[in-house]
């Protein structure tokens, strides 16, 4: 991974330039006003100065002085905007870029979780794929990967804790946010059908590119991750944000290991600021319901939106220079494939938006899945994958084009959208993978249509700001991608005893505050 630190010796200090940033206008105007005024007097000195007896016939045509002081304030403009647009690209190097190319592969693992007894089993081989027929991207959509990784011991790549993709659309001017729930089943390319974040884990962003496309059928036009420690940070450099918590929620996190810090384990019931590490513990229960009367996975993706939102509220009330003045603290916190001028275009875009709302979605949809056991994980199951599928690019793109294929009951097809040709992928588990995954296009659209969604979509919340976009040029060619349906079957012979779930309360703090081994999962 690149991380583009900026030399201390090659720029100015951050505090000098914001601090001191009137000072310096003023300077600089003084500067050109003295200048114009320098070049006005020569002028006239050289007009005394100059013989012109013998040029009377010619008649002298002089610069009017109103336009020369009108050019002296356009340059003091133009300094000044070149001036910011120069120290923003300079703080745009203090981003991580890594766009996943040479992330190492590693081998297959499955989580082993708590069963519940009211789980399905299903036997892994008697998991049977649909052939879906949908194009990947649509002309005027912009799709960003936002992506939590988790915390692990040897600082090594860790699961992907949460996954959202943020849609933009430009000329509708909306934004919105689609939650994919981490344990849904899914199909991954060279590996054994395993939970959703286990692609990231496994092969790194590309890898979940490619798992995303082949499951879903929607193409990423770039990604932003944080780890979790990054995510307090930010909330921290915000001030905090502003939640409110139910009495059953209060009662957990002072109680239980979420807030790994034990001295900030004193929430309360109704709103409050929390702070990064209380935020972070917050948006990881999942054992408690939610003020909505949610629990389980879908509890915690409700109260992951619910922080997101709050950071952009938050963002939407600093002022300018506190923006300015963030930046060097946020930025190196973020890794992300995208491109200084991606990240230009997009801000640029952002300020002709003017969206103030957030519209949500999760997948899978309600009605659309079954909690099953498989190889000992408990998983989300979509049963109506077509559905699912279907819902998602209404919401996305505004329209699906979805169509499912026949296939035999053993394989299904699925886009290589590097060559644009179909290859073939069976449902039955697959040797770890060795090669390289392909990279992400580099074509980006443009957002013209307005996300609209089939089922049930998310309550609608209001957002400060949101995440420009870059126009591409063209539309992907429609591309074949494998869902699922899985066939009950009886139990396999390795699959574990079910047993139902910890109750809530039993989960206590360790002793040095850290979040333990399968806790806030």
């Amino acid at each position: 991974m690149r991380n583009n630190k900026i030399d201390e010796n090659d720029f100015i200090d951050k505090d000098d330039f914001i601090n001191n940033e009137d000072d310096a206008l003023n300077e600089i105007n003084a500067s050109l006003a003295k200048q114009v005024s320098n070049e006005l007097d020569d002028e006239d000195d050289l007009d005394d100065d100059y013989d012109t007896e013998d040029l009377d016939h010619i008649p002298k045509k002089k610069f009017p002085k109103w336009a020369k002081i009108t050019c002296g304030i356009g340059g003091v403009l133009l300094v000044v905007i070149i001036g910011a647009l120069l120290y923003f690209n300079n703080l745009l190097g203090l981003i991580n870029y890594d766009d996943g190319k040479n992330a190492k592969l590693i081998a297959e693992s499955f989580d082993k979780d708590n069963i519940s007894k009211d789980n399905e089993v299903v036997d892994p081989n008697d998991v049977k794929w649909q052939s879906i027929l949908a194009n990947t991207r649509k002309e005027g959509v912009v799709n960003i990967l936002l992506v939590g990784e988790e915390a692990i011991a040897d600082n090594g790549r860790g699961r992907s804790d949460s996954m959202m993709i943020a849609t933009i659309n430009v000329k509708k001017k909306t934004l919105s946010l689609t939650s994919l729930m981490r344990d849904t089943y899914v199909q991954i390319p060279g590996y054994s059908d395993n939970k959703l974040n286990a692609a990231y884990k496994f092969g790194g962003i590309q890898l979940l590119y490619e798992t995303l496309k082949q499951n879903f059928q929607v193409e990423m036009d770039g990604y932003v991750l944080v780890n979790f420690k990054s995510f307090e940070n930010i909330i921290n450099e915000l001030g905090g944000v502003d939640i409110t918590l139910t009495q059953e929620e209060a009662h957990y996190l002072n109680h239980t290991n979420y807030i790994s810090k034990k001295q900030y384990r004193h929430v309360k019931a109704g709103l409050q600021t929390l702070n990064g590490n209380q935020a972070l513990g917050y948006s990881r229960v999942r054992h408690v319901k939610t003020g909505e009367n949610v629990r389980d996975d879908f509890g915690r993706t409700s109260r992951q939106r619910i922080v997101l939102n709050a950071i952009f509220e938050k963002y939407k009330k600093l002022s300018a220079t506190d923006m300015v003045g963030m930046l060097p603290k946020i930025l190196p916190l973020v890794t992300t494939d995208l491109t200084k001028d991606e990240i230009i275009g997009y801000i640029s875009t952002l300020a002709t938006l003017g969206v103030d709302q957030l519209q949500t979605f999760r997948i899978p949809i309600d009605n659309g899945y079954k909690p099953a056991t498989v190889r000992s994980m408990s998983v989300l199951m979509m049963d109506t994958v077509a559905d699912n599928v279907k819902a998602l690019h209404e919401f996305l793109f505004g329209e699906s084009d979805v169509k499912v294929l026949p296939s035999s009951n053993d394989s299904s097809n699925y886009n290589d959208s590097s060559s644009g040709t179909t290859s073939t992928t069976t449902s039955t588990p697959q040797p770890v993978r060795t090669a390289t995954p392909t990279a992400r296009p580099t074509t980006k659209p443009v957002a013209t249509a307005k996300p609209t969604a089939t089922d049930t979509p998310e309550t609608t919340v209001p957002a400060a700001t949101a995440k420009p976009t870059k126009a591409p040029t063209k539309t992907a060619a429609p591309t074949v991608a494998p869902v699922k349906t899985p066939t009950p079957t009886e139990a396999p012979a390795e699959t574990q005893t079910p047993a139902t779930e910890a109750p809530q309360q039993t989960e206590a703090p360790s002793s040095d505050g850290q979040v333990l081994e399968g806790q806030g999962h």
